[in-house]
């Protein structure tokens, strides 16, 4: 009981340090304009471009950024189901990858705002790894940012540049 207690004691105190939620929400508005300025400059009729065979596409690459990052933020705020698109349309179609991207986005922002303090330092356990949310949601980020330079190469590919990269 004792130690109950003590961790409960001690929650208010972590969840103090991890980052502020308005500083992870900028983050996600950020990459949501990047992904949509990705997808501004590959030409339409290159959207099922792969640069090698095997790979993702370039809308496959971009879809997966929005659906790692709607349905991550699913499982850690739990505040609803990831919003879902049929990838036979948003795969070939830029207005409907735009609408995917956005949908996903703005489900994961609203998940990141929902977030108590607490939850914030709750462990999650998944991918056989147990890391508290705030850490789950910076891996997030960090993993679109990881696929997104990896996409900046079909963009090259394609005679394309890449946008300036934000805030910069």
């Amino acid at each position: 009981m004792f130690a109950a207690a003590l961790i409960a004691m001690a929650r208010p105190a972590l969840a103090q340090q991890y980052v502020p939620k308005d500083v992870l929400v900028s983050d996600f508005q950020r990459q949501k304009v990047i992904l949509m300025r990705y997808i501004d400059i590959m030409p339409d009729d290159r959207l099922s471009f792969a640069p090698t065979p095997g790979v993702r596409t370039f809308a496959g690459q971009i879809a997966h950024i929005a659906q790692m990052t709607g349905g991550m933020l699913a499982r850690i705020a739990r505040h609803g189901t990831q919003p879902h698109g049929d990838s036979g349309v948003y795969l070939r179609n830029k207005s409907a990858l735009k609408d995917y991207v956005a949908r996903n986005y703005d489900f994961a922002i609203a998940g990141v705002q929902s977030l108590r303090p607490v939850q914030m330092v709750t462990i999650s356990d998944l991918y056989d790894l147990k890391w508290p949310n705030f850490k789950w949601v910076l891996a997030v980020q960090e993993h679109a940012a990881w696929i997104l330079g990896a996409t900046a190469l079909y963009l090259r590919l394609n005679g394309q540049q890449a946008p300036e990269y934000l805030p910069f």
